[in-house]
């Protein structure tokens, strides 16, 4: 059995797996969790023809376009926007405020902090994990997103640092850890990652 809370519209073609809540209210929503009023929230819009693979929460506020296919045990945050035709892996977690572009793929255990910005037809690579937060939590701090610029592809359990950007066609190696800009159509790897090589013409977008 899957639930759908508050004014939630879902796109025809759609399947909803088991354990799915579509419509969970977010940080903004909060007092109406609190008091059980479920049925007034602003609820998910999901697009046409999508898979929602069971044991998912999809919040209040969030939107996914048409034809996103998740695994099992996903999370997206409210105001987070997924477009069409992306791929969203078992465990992943989509933070809120979140821009997801198309025909992104999302592969399991990667997690995607607030302000985040993922362009078009990028791969984050499984167990990639994006950070925001500088001061890891001590003190008032803006939280800064990391932007992924279109086509660039970031390899198994790499680390993205606060605020950098990642340029298009640009690889990020397995484990990286990175710590400044990448610029567009380069390799890089290594902690600190560090460029050892082009990316071919033929491999980009």
């Amino acid at each position: 059995m899957y639930h759908i809370w508050g004014r939630s519209r879902i796109g025809e073609g759609t399947y909803i797996g088991e354990n799915v809540i579509i419509g969970h209210p977010g940080k903004e929503e909060v007092e109406k969790l609190l008091k059980g009023d479920l049925q007034s929230v602003e609820g998910a819009r999901i697009g046409k023809f999508c898979v929602l693979r069971s044991n998912g929460v999809i919040y209040s506020g969030a939107v996914l376009g048409d034809r996103v296919v998740t695994g099992h045990f996903y999370m997206v945050r409210e105001g987070s926007v997924v477009g069409d035709d992306t791929l969203i892996g078992s465990g992943v977690i989509i933070d809120d405020h979140v821009r997801v572009g198309k025909r992104v793929s999302i592969q399991s255990r990667v997690y995607i902090p607030t302000n985040t910005v993922i362009e078009d037809d990028v791969f984050l690579g499984p167990g990639a994990v994006i950070t925001n937060d500088k001061r890891m939590g001590r003190g008032e701090w803006k939280l800064e997103g990391v932007t992924v610029k279109r086509g660039a592809r970031i390899g198994a359990n790499s680390t993205l640092l606060p605020g950098i950007t990642v340029g298009e066609n640009a690889v990020v190696g397995a484990g990286a850890v990175v710590v400044k800009d990448v610029p567009a159509g380069v390799v890089v790897v290594g902690n600190p990652a560090r460029i050892i090589k082009d990316v071919p013409e033929e491999d980009r977008i």
